[in-house]
């Protein structure tokens, strides 16, 4: 037998400690980079869900808006009444056009009155060559309708929004799935006599709202109970249409605790049902959708490849992999002709390599020596090198990921998420302090115009701007956030007396009193402001929320002033409540 001497067999012992120490440390980054990765991933996806589900909540408010302005024209409560002469009704005709022309998604405008069972009134199609008023002889009666009754049925300046279902009828979207969206339409009086519904394609509304989603996402979405309405198959969508139902439950086992009244979000990885490798991570939501009635919702959901997700460590592992090939090449040259000299650093480097993120480990590798030895020790520094700055790159992602969940992507600002979170710990601060505290409730008042005369690119920038003056105008103690569309909340500390809150008030004001530039154009964008104090008007959230978008809205209404106290509506009311019983003593 070949007896090996100590040269050979420290060769040997450095070999496999070089190659060893490289391809564990190699292997232990590449699968916490792969872990992480799945957890990164998972992480965005949910929070592209809720921005994917605020988009078409938002959406769907939008039509309401329009909904809700055609109904307040004079000519459309003229024609519900079957008052109006043919120019009204022509003109009325000429207003939904222009409506249909400026959004795409917008399938059919129907004007039906109350009487005569619900006759259509106006209804304006689209068409394959553009938008098509219905002659009058081939208009229905539609008062056995939900969309009817159960709009004449809901309060004023509320909307009926339908479970979505498949166009059927005459117009360009049938077989698309749809929403129609109804508004009742009030006489002076306050008599209901007729409805303006709105069928919306829900296709052209994705098409919208997605825009901004990476190409390799796939949108799913499902009704309250778990039939498919959107799913890149088509063939698994409105099942119950088709006389089979494919519901989401079954289709995603994991997804049933949406169903079941468990957590609102959920996130997993694996494969679609009946499909082949490569396999997928999801994230689902649940959000309440139509009537607020505590039953109706959809479950949305993206899905991402985990082909995809894993590709920066995939690459990572490949420069892993040539950086262990390149150290093992380098460390059998430099056994075989220096091992008795080696013995010692060797053993440094051994430790380094298992030791990639000790720094004082790193700091003894021999890097300044000339020969063999540092080159080696300098691969090994420039491989740990390289994983930090992948981990440092993962950790940086992390961090951008957290702020945009609790952040306005627009403004910067916290979202309404955030805002509550800071807002119910300040509450119990305040009750352990006994310091007081109050919310205002921010509505800009002539922010649909800017969108509708100037696009929604104004609006964007308008509301930047608005996001500037409102953190110029307050204190560094004081908390501002964007809550959604036109809509900001401050939460205000230390104000001890109405006059404080009244001077926070109107610092607000005054710094919207000025013009927003918006190109060549110089648009005026007024506030109404409702206040609520803690603990004065509630010790809840929620609650001194609601106060204040109650005196909000009073301040809308106010000729006197642009900003309201909560507590001066509830005075105001009962002050005259007491006028009228004493006008009714008298």
């Amino acid at each position: 037998m070949i007896k090996l001497g100590l040269t050979s067999r420290l060769s040997i012992l450095l070999v496999c400690i070089g190659v060893g120490a490289s391809g564990a440390t190699g292997y232990s980054t590449y699968r916490a980079n792969r872990e992480m990765l799945m957890h990164e991933a998972e992480r965005s996806l949910l929070t592209s869900t809720h921005l994917l589900s605020q988009r078409f909540t938002a959406a769907l408010g939008d039509i309401a808006d329009d909904a809700l302005v055609l109904t307040t024209l004079p000519s459309s409560v003229a024609v519900a009444r079957g008052e109006a002469l043919h120019p009204a009704d022509a003109r009325l005709k000429q207003v939904f056009s222009g409506f249909m022309r400026h959004h795409p998604e917008y399938v059919q405008i129907r004007l039906i009155s109350r009487s005569h069972y619900g006759l259509e009134r106006i209804r304006v199609n689209r068409g394959e060559h553009g938008t098509v008023a219905v002659p009058d002889s081939e208009l229905q009666e539609k008062g056995q309708f939900p969309y009817v009754f159960d709009t004449l049925a809901a309060g004023p300046a509320r909307v009926y929004v339908s479970p979505i279902s498949l166009k059927v009828g005459p117009g360009s979207g049938q077989g698309k799935p749809v929403v129609m969206i109804g508004a009742p339409i009030v006489d002076a009086s306050g008599d209901k006599v007729g409805v303006l519904v709105i069928d919306v394609d829900l296709t052209r509304v994705f098409e919208r709202i997605e825009r901004d989603l990476p190409a390799d996402y796939v949108v799913y979405m499902a009704n309250e109970w778990g039939d498919f309405l959107v799913h890149p198959d088509p063939t698994q969508t409105f099942g119950f249409e088709r006389g089979r139902r494919v519901l989401m439950q079954k289709s995603f086992p994991a997804t049933a605790p949406l169903f079941e009244g468990g957590p609102a979000t959920l996130t997993f990885n694996g494969f679609a049902h009946g499909q082949e490798p490569p396999a997928e991570v999801f994230a689902f939501v649940r959000s309440p959708f139509g009537l607020v009635d505590g039953k109706r919702f959809i479950a949305l959901g993206l899905a991402r490849p985990l082909t995809d997700v894993l590709a920066p460590a995939n690459e990572l592992g490949a420069q892993i992999v040539r950086l262990v090939l390149i150290s093992s090449t380098i460390a059998i040259v430099l056994a075989v002709l220096f091992a008795r000299a080696l013995a010692r650093p060797l053993r440094t480097l051994a430790y380094a390599v298992t030791h990639v993120f000790d720094e004082e480990a790193i700091e003894r590798l021999p890097v300044r020596r000339s020969d063999e030895i540092g080159v080696l020790a300098r691969c090994f520094d420039r491989m740990r090198f390289e994983i930090r700055s992948q981990v440092e790159a993962l950790h940086m992602r992390q961090q951008e990921l957290t702020h945009l969940a609790g952040h306005d992507t627009l403004t910067g600002l916290p979202n309404r998420m955030h805002f509550m979170e800071q807002l119910e710990l300040a509450i119990r601060r305040a009750a352990l302090s006994d310091e007081p505290l109050a919310l205002m409730f921010v509505d800009l008042n002539g922010f649909k115009q800017i969108n509708d005369q100037l696009g929604h690119s104004a609006g964007d920038e308008t509301l930047v701007v608005v996001a500037q003056r409102l953190r110029a105008a307050l204190r560094g103690t004081d908390v501002v956030a964007r809550f959604g569309g036109d809509e900001f909340v401050i939460l205000v500390t230390g104000m001890r007396s109405p006059d404080a809150l009244r001077v926070a008030a109107g610092r607000v004001q005054l710094a919207m009193d000025a013009p927003v530039p918006l190109g060549t154009n110089l648009m005026k964008v007024g506030v109404s402001i409702g206040i609520s104090e803690y603990p004065a008007d509630g010790n809840h959230a929620e609650e001194l929320l609601a106060k204040a978008d109650t005196a909000m809205y009073a301040a809308k209404t106010s000729a006197e002033s642009h900003y309201v106290r909560y507590q001066d509506v509830t005075d105001a009311s009962v002050e005259l409540s007491r006028d009228r019983l004493a006008s009714g003593d008298e």
